[in-house]
């Protein structure tokens, strides 16, 4: 999975979350907590809620590791220059 196709899909969990959130008026953090802990019931709503929250955690996570790595590879190659981003093709584009 590149980043580009990593942020996509960050994108896309997000605005899944986000409808949840806007439904239930509870912000995606504070309903997992709860849901964790045990205080809230096991709707096929909140079981697809965690799926997108636990998703979006694994490709932050998975982002920050490919974007340290993108950013020691650029700070090799500028030396003590700025740093050059490039703008990344998307996928299918």
């Amino acid at each position: 999975m590149t980043l580009v196709e990593i942020i996509q899909d960050i994108h896309g969990l997000n605005e899944e979350l986000a409808q949840l959130e806007t439904r239930y008026g509870l912000l995606s953090d504070d309903f997992y907590h709860l849901y964790k802990a045990g205080e809230l019931e096991q709707t096929r709503d909140f079981i697809e809620w965690v799926g997108y929250y636990e998703a979006k955690l694994e490709r932050e996570a998975r982002y920050r590791d490919m974007m340290y790595a993108y950013l020691r590879q650029l700070r090799e190659t500028s030396g003590i220059g700025a740093l050059l981003l490039t703008p990344q093709s998307s996928a299918g584009a």
